[in-house]
């Protein structure tokens, strides 16, 4: 399956998905080795659901000289914000 073509369906996927199962699926994903291109495809469709659902990414996110950064870490949600544990 291409890159896109699982990625989109991640999307789909995850639209079911509890934000609390969602959470779990992160945090067992950035403890976990391996995967290479998958496992960053898997966490990208995971960081766009949690966008999509307004969470507050920003303890998460950082934002310098014009690239974004995802902290590679387990997090859980405080007043509607992700935080890293």
């Amino acid at each position: 399956m291409a890159t896109t073509n699982l990625y989109q369906h991640l999307l789909e996927k995850f639209s079911d998905y509890s934000i609390d199962e969602l959470i779990l699926l992160n945090n067992d994903t950035v403890l976990g080795q391996g995967w290479g291109s998958s496992k960053a495809t898997f966490r990208t469709a995971l960081i766009s659901t949690f966008s999509k659902r307004g969470l507050d990414l920003s303890k998460i996110i950082s934002k310098e000289d014009g690239f974004t950064s995802v902290k590679h870490v387990p997090v859980r949600l405080v007043k509607n914000v992700l935080v890293p544990l």
